[in-house]
């Protein structure tokens, strides 16, 4: 499973970097701290759909654009590199549950988060 949020934030950065912008930038832009521009690009905090549309008009590209999977993309997952060490079939398919229930916990909250935004009125910027 990619983590999504490690890709957006890792896009973000490229084209803050591409179009010589600070995150203080996009903070001002997005009416947030620099804190939590800084949050967002550290994967501490989720970016909202609204917020995406945001960052993706402040950047001038699209949010699909920001997120996409880069083709060189490595994905490090801490349960499946701990893996090599689990000796038991037991163990092993315990670790996988752990790592599916995981996955299936962030993905949910982030749709909720996310479901939450749409619902807000929309503006044109």
């Amino acid at each position: 499973m990619t983590d999504m949020n490690a890709v957006i934030a890792n896009n973000i950065s490229i084209h803050l970097e591409k179009k010589q912008k600070k995150q203080v930038e996009l903070a001002e832009y997005l009416a947030v701290s620099r804190q939590t521009v800084s949050k967002m690009l550290n994967g501490i905090r989720t970016i909202t759909a609204g917020e995406l549309k945001q960052i993706a008009e402040f950047l001038c590209t699209s949010m699909e654009d920001l997120t996409s999977i880069p083709q060189n993309y490595e994905e490090i997952n801490v349960f499946h590199a701990f893996m090599g060490q689990v000796k038991t079939r037991e163990a092993r398919q315990s670790i996988q549950d752990i790592d599916t229930l995981a996955g299936l916990i962030l993905f949910h909250d982030n749709v909720r988060k996310n479901g939450i935004t749409m619902r807000e009125e929309w503006t044109d910027f």
